[in-house]
């Protein structure tokens, strides 16, 4: 049995996987989703597209007119943020997010792979980091 998605809403991840180096077409649960490396991005879920995002712009999304995303009753996640645009050329707006995502995920797995912090200027997670290490 396949999970239900809305098709109209993968040209939108076709098209930004196409204009951007260092993420790939891929499928997860045998959805439609963006890879960058071997981190999952985004992924069409349900009536959406969920996308994984740095703890203090999910936050900000949240605020802004985002949902965060639970599945089937557990608790909502932190990172994941689900967007239902209305249309494909609506969803074109996130965009900026996708691409916001795909880098901060690139640089978790670049830290991972050669051990190296990479400047915390680059990162948002590094920046969010470094504020509880402060103790703010």
């Amino acid at each position: 049995m396949s999970i239900p998605y809305r098709r109209e809403l993968a040209s939108f991840l076709e098209e930004f996987a196409e204009q951007h180096r260092g993420v790939r077409l891929g499928r997860m649960f045998g959805l439609p989703a963006i890879y960058a490396g071997r981190r999952l991005v985004a992924s069409l879920i349900d009536d959406g597209v969920i996308v994984r995002l740095p703890a203090e712009l999910a936050k900000r999304e949240l605020k802004s007119g985002g949902r965060p995303f639970s599945r089937r009753g557990s608790r909502p996640s932190r990172s994941w943020v689900l967007y239902q645009p209305e249309t494909a050329v609506a969803a074109r707006r996130l965009t900026p997010i996708l691409e916001i995502a795909a880098r901060e995920l690139a640089y978790l797995q670049t830290e991972e792979l050669t051990g190296v912090k990479l400047p915390a200027s680059r990162s948002v997670s590094a920046r969010s980091r470094a504020r509880r290490a402060r103790g703010r």
